[in-house]
């Protein structure tokens, strides 16, 4: 399983063996191939609103939720219930893989943050940034079901991918930004889990067993009882040419026998003669 594009980003996709990174240009890209554009019934005014509003949170929202997750890398990976040996698929313990990914992740992490800008504030003041983005998409949103009526666009999809960061978060794990949306953003709330259940109804078995395909058909597994009689039946068949060749054999001898047997006969008579 591959966890970074050739641009080291998260998400990426492959289409027919061609690795396609960052966001917008996935979208871009998959509308173009399937010929299905989200924005397609929106207004000039409404087209530059979106985008104005996906800057937004990709270049400052979605800081707010990296400086928290630099800056307590081990609520992280409870907070989104991470087993590194499984995601990973090593053998390696978990206690080893969790000292080095908040080594690593907080340390290299912090370094992006603070070189964005956002990293040198107080916690104090970049909560504060990101409860001030939650309300302009609170009021953007209002009562409408998606951002632009009743039917989900690109600025939809974009902002699902980064509240479901917050909202999802395990709520033992003390999150104040997550809280905030939760007690203030109610409408915001409706939009992530409309969202999951439009385009996640597998939500809970992806989240469980990693496997983003879940919607597909799996191969029937053999229970043991079946593997045994197959096992059987396979060296029943092995052991039938096996058998077939000691049978020839045998026969084989047996008329070699009995060619002997005539033969000393033969020899006798011709000896009494």
């Amino acid at each position: 399983m591959k966890y970074r594009s050739k641009k080291g980003q998260l998400p990426f996709v492959e289409l027919n063996g061609e690795e396609i990174a960052d966001s917008a240009i996935i979208i871009k890209e998959l509308s173009q191939k399937f010929n299905h554009d989200l924005d397609a019934g929106l207004t000039t005014e409404q087209r530059n609103l979106a985008h104005a509003t996906i800057s937004m949170i990709e270049n400052h929202l979605a800081w707010v939720v990296m400086w928290w997750r630099t800056k307590y890398p081990d609520q992280v990976l409870k907070g989104y219930k991470v087993n590194l040996q499984h995601a990973l698929g090593t053998r390696i313990p978990n206690g080893v893989l969790n000292f080095f990914f908040k080594f690593a992740f907080g340390r290299k992490g912090s370094k992006k943050v603070k070189a964005q800008g956002m990293g040198v504030h107080t916690p104090e003041e970049i909560n504060q940034f990101g409860q001030e983005d939650l309300r302009v998409l609170k009021d953007m949103l209002a009562d409408k079901p998606f951002f632009f009526g009743d039917e989900p666009t690109n600025l939809d999809v974009v902002v699902f991918a980064h509240l479901a960061q917050i909202y999802f978060i395990d709520k033992e794990v003390s999150y104040p930004l997550r809280d905030y949306m939760t007690e203030h953003c109610p409408n915001l709330v409706g939009l992530v889990n409309r969202m999951k259940e439009r385009c996640f109804p597998d939500w809970d078995e992806i989240c469980t067993t990693l496997d983003l395909n879940s919607h597909l058909p799996k191969p029937v597994e053999e229970t043991k009882e079946e593997g045994k009689g197959k096992e059987e039946k396979e060296t029943e068949k092995e052991k039938e040419p096996e058998d077939k060749d000691i049978e020839k054999e045998k026969t084989d001898e047996k008329e070699k026998d009995k060619a002997k047997e005539k033969e000393s006969e033969e020899n006798k008579e011709k000896e009494g003669k």
